[in-house]
Parts: C-alpha cells; sequence; structure tokens
C-alpha cells in the first residue's frame, strides 16, 4: 500500500501571497497539505509558529513547537519558503531528519546575507541544511552558489496564461507593489508627476499597501492633482487582472529582486513593463524592445515606455510568458523535485 504523500509548507503569510499561490499551484500532487505559518489563514489546514529570532527563548520554544508538529504530521516533504528566519528555525526543527526543500524568494539571499554577519550565518546555515534549492532567476542562484555550491532549480510560480483578446488600453499606469522602502514608491510617485507635467491624459494607479502607505498619500497629493492618481490597496485577483488589462505601462522600480510575478502577470496582460536596472528583471526585460529598464530616472523610462510600439511589445512579451511562465511550465519543475524524492 502507498503512503500518502503529505506536505508541510512552511512560510510567512503576513503581507504577501507567495506562499497562498504556491500552494495552489501544487496542492492537487499532495494527498494532504498542512501549512506552518506565523498568522491564521483561510486557505488551507495550518499551524501557527512564531518565527521571529528576536528572543532567543521563544526561538527555542518555536523550534521545539516545530519539532512536535513534524513529528504529529509525519509529513513526505518539508518545504520552507524564504531563507532566513523560516528556514533557520525549520532546519533546527528537522535537524536533517526528513527531506527539506527550500525555496528563495529574493531579498533572503541577495540583500540579508549583506545585512551583518548573524544573517549571513542563518542564510547560509539554511542553505547547507536544506536537500534541494530553488530561485526564481539565474542572478540569485549564482548568488546562493557565492555562498554554498549547490544544484539551484530556477523556477518561478507561473501565471495563468491570458487567451483572450487584449482590450485597446488606457492612458495609465500600474503600480502595485508593496509599500515598503525596498520598491521605492516614492521615486515612482515622484517620476509620474514630472512626466505628468506634460502628459496629463495620463494617470497613476497604485495597488497594494505598507508601512509607507500614508506618507505615498501625503507625496502624491503634495506634487499632483487628486485625478492624476488613485491609491486602490490589496486587490483581488480579478480586480488585480482589470487593472493590467486596462494599463498600457506597469512599473516596479525595487532596490533588489528576483523574478516578480507581478511581472511576468503584467507581460502576460499585454502592459509595457518599466523595471528598475536589475540582473533578475534583464533575464525577462531587453530594455526599449519589451519593455523598458531605468537606466537614468523614471520620468525619461516613462517617455520612452510612451513611445514604443505597444502591439511588438504584446507580441513579444506574449511569446516569452507561454514557453517560460505559465504556471504548467513551472509547476512540472517542482513537481519533479517530490518525485524524485518520493522514489527514493
Amino acid at each position: 500500500m502507498n503512503m500518502p504523500k503529505k506536505l508541510l509548507l512552511v512560510g510567512s503569510n503576513s503581507t504577501i501571497a507567495h506562499v497562498k499561490s504556491y500552494y495552489n499551484l501544487i496542492e492537487d500532487y499532495f494527498d494532504e497539505v498542512l501549512v506552518v505559518t506565523n498568522v491564521t489563514i483561510d486557505y488551507c489546514d495550518f499551524k501557527i509558529v512564531d518565527f521571529s529570532l528576536k528572543n532567543p527563548i521563544k526561538v527555542f520554544y518555536s523550534i521545539r513547537k516545530l519539532k512536535k508538529i513534524i513529528k504529529n504530521y509525519s509529513p513526505s516533504i518539508i518545504h520552507v519558503h524564504q531563507a532566513g528566519s523560516y528556514s533557520f528555525i525549520a532546519s533546527m526543527a528537522n535537524n536533517g531528519k526528513l527531506p527539506l526543500v527550500l525555496t528563495t524568494w529574493g531579498s533572503d539571499v541577495l540583500i540579508l546575507p549583506q545585512i551583518n554577519v548573524l544573517y549571513r550565518f542563518l542564510v547560509k546555515f539554511s542553505l547547507k541544511k536544506a536537500d534541494y534549492i530553488t530561485a526564481d532567476a539565474t542572478y540569485m542562484a549564482q548568488a546562493i552558489n557565492k555562498m554554498v555550491i549547490k544544484d539551484v532549480l530556477v523556477a518561478n510560480f507561473g501565471i495563468d496564461y491570458y487567451q483572450g483578446e487584449l482590450p485597446q488600453k488606457k492612458n495609465l499606469i500600474y503600480s502595485n507593489r508593496t509599500h515598503n522602502p525596498l520598491y521605492r514608491i516614492d521615486e515612482i510617485i515622484k517620476g509620474f508627476a514630472k512626466f505628468y507635467t506634460n502628459n496629463s491624459d495620463w494617470k497613476l494607479i497604485l495597488g497594494a499597501k505598507g508601512s509607507e502607505t500614508e506618507g505615498l498619500k501625503k507625496l502624491a497629493n503634495s506634487l499632483l492633482p487628486d485625478s492624476a492618481f488613485e491609491f486602490i490597496g490589496f486587490v483581488n485577483q480579478e480586480e488585480n487582472r482589470n487593472q493590467y488589462l486596462a494599463a498600457k505601462i506597469w512599473i516596479s522600480y525595487p532596490k533588489s529582486d528576483g523574478t516578480a510575478i507581478s511581472l511576468l502577470e503584467a507581460m502576460g496582460y499585454g502592459c509595457i513593463p518599466v523595471v528598475s536596472d536589475l540582473p533578475a528583471n534583464k533575464e525577462w526585460i531587453t530594455d526599449r524592445k519589451n519593455g523598458i529598464v531605468v537606466k537614468n530616472n523614471i520620468e525619461d523610462s516613462l517617455k520612452l515606455a510612451k513611445g514604443i510600439k505597444l502591439k511588438t511589445v504584446q507580441e513579444l512579451n506574449k511569446n516569452i510568458i507561454k514557453s517560460k511562465a505559465i504556471k504548467t511550465v513551472n509547476k512540472s519543475k517542482f513537481e519533479a523535485i517530490y518525485t524524485e524524492i518520493i522514489n527514493k
């Protein structure tokens, strides 16, 4: 009799939907999935563990709690999302007993190790303890290999390919990255304000929220008329899709990033992507061909995006997404890891 395939999925559900998106991608491969996270969720059976590292005594209790969860649930595989506190506590609780897959998110391997020696130790420790590692960009895989020499699977979570006819685009610029310092939404607002001076028929739509939201609203009010921008907050999947379909330009300007699912969605829904000059972005965007890479400033980049031929960009990006970024392509990569583990 075959043993049931059981996944213990560990990761943060506080602000972004990465873990939920991944659960939706692979849930049908397993007979059972249990999510261990830091907050209450509504999409799967779950257990809550405190993954903060601020209090050493609490860290000890978190490790012990997760160890008990692992013992009681007896998963076939443990899959941790994000190197750092989640992977460290999970690695300590597992202690090498069960196969552990680690999916890195971007800043965890690109920024965290540069902050201080402790964070570098935590990330490096987690990478060493993982049996399998995934990253969503080749650049991230290279950063990982500077810390540990291991095979890294390059795969993203994929997107639902939009097969309908794209509607007539409006003079809208859509930004839906989180409102925290990493994503430099303030620079987007400032750059758009300069662009707006000679392009008053355009509007900036700002999705998501974060620690800087109130300050960003004040900034926008000080630089732009009310009709030139709108904060729409976190929106559901359908509304997010509608924003992509309406917007002619999508912009993302983080200091550091892996492959953002929102970039792939923007490409799939026919937007002209305007992205920061980062290695992971340039794995998808060739400047002035299928999008704009910000070289000087956002104002000039928006002008370039406005002048690029929309239909050409849409056709190029459609082919890229179909070959590299749809869910079925990437799902098969993750499932291949699981199958290899289970068949051992």
